[in-house]
């Protein structure tokens, strides 16, 4: 059973002059295949299933006839699924069949090692932290790659940071990843008694998969001390159910715009002709709300152009610590930081 959440997908547009041509045959085949995958997959069948007749009405209407480069029907139908569908998660992209002398083939196999290069170089998604003015803690956090490389390095960061008195951490640009990677970081903010952070609900067998904190992590947690969250409509998926399941159980205050809108998780299915596509097989359920954010992205507690939201999160930490300094000598640095920021 497929339960990863996705990781925004990007393909490349433009293709060689004269290569990666398809006929009236091929992209028939594509398109049957991909609807095909979409009434059995995903995650609302009635929804597929209306779907279907408004793709072959497409069909029939011409849509497709001049949409001949391979590349471009990848993007075309993307972006119809995402429009008719309502869901950010479908994705449908092209890869170069791997045929000798097709220079193509090469091109494609570096980029991906770019990817994999581009991950490594980023942290495994944890490319920047600092103690700012003030003690206040920042992290940075672009994406929740699987646990087997993200979770020591989200492990040292809060390491790192477990002296702060309060915590940013930054997912404006958060594309997403996986779930479970999202349950180890929350329960670096809650005690070892298990919290009920999410559900992920799946199609196939009807079954409900339960996220809650975890009873052991590794080095100190992060209690007792303020944390806000930065968003934004780069916020998607994973990014999103982190920021979602911190608000619902109020263990953070989120600052920024509402987020991307993507709660249904999925993988990945070939199709004919070198074509896949990323199907939406699960939803979200949060334990609180009983619902999700699909659609209408997260909400923030205090609204605000992204651009901003890290100073005015940072002066809202101080802020809520100086309100409740135990002392005048605490007051006084809490004092002069917000001087030097504000």
């Amino acid at each position: 059973m497929l339960i990863v959440v996705a990781v925004t997908m990007y393909s490349c547009t433009v293709s060689a002059q004269g290569k990666n041509q398809l006929n009236r045959k091929q992209k028939d085949e594509i398109i049957s295949s991909l609807l095909q995958n979409l009434n059995e997959i995903y995650i609302f069948p009635e929804v597929a299933k209306k779907s279907e007749k408004q793709f072959r009405q497409l069909q029939k209407d011409g849509a497709y006839s001049k949409v001949n480069d391979a590349f471009v029907l990848a993007d075309t139908l993307t972006n119809q699924l995402r429009r008719i569908l309502n869901d950010k998660h479908l994705k449908v992209w092209y890869d170069v069949p791997i045929i000798a002398g097709n220079t193509d083939t090469l091109d494609q196999y570096n980029k991906r090692i770019a990817k994999e290069r581009l991950k490594v170089r980023r942290n495994w998604g944890f490319p920047k932290m600092d103690i700012l003015e003030g003690n206040i803690g920042y992290l940075k956090i672009t994406a929740f790659h699987p646990m087997d490389k993200a979770a020591k390095v989200a492990a040292a960061a809060m390491t790192y940071l477990e002296n702060t008195d309060a915590l940013i951490l930054d997912l404006n640009l958060n594309h997403g990843g996986d779930p479970a990677t999202v349950q180890f970081l929350a329960s670096y903010f809650f005690d070892s008694t298990p919290v009920h952070l999410n559900d992920m609900y799946y199609r196939e067998g009807n079954q409900t998969e339960e996220y809650w904190t975890l009873a052991e992590v590794p080095g100190k947690r992060y209690l007792n001390k303020p944390v806000y969250i930065l968003a934004s409509k780069g916020t998607f998926s994973a990014g999103e159910e982190f920021t979602y399941d911190m608000q619902s159980l109020k263990r953070a205050t989120i600052l920024g715009e509402n987020t991307g809108g993507g709660a249904n998780p999925g993988g990945t299915v070939e199709l004919k002709q070198g074509f896949t596509v990323f199907i939406p097989n699960g939803r979200a359920v949060n334990p609180i709300t009983k619902t999700n954010w699909e659609g209408t992205g997260v909400t923030p507690n205090i609204k605000i152009n992204p651009e901003q939201s890290l100073k005015a999160a940072h002066i809202l930490a101080l802020k809520t610590l100086l309100q409740t300094a135990s002392d005048e000598e605490i007051r006084n640095f809490y004092t002069e930081s917000l001087k030097k920021i504000e």
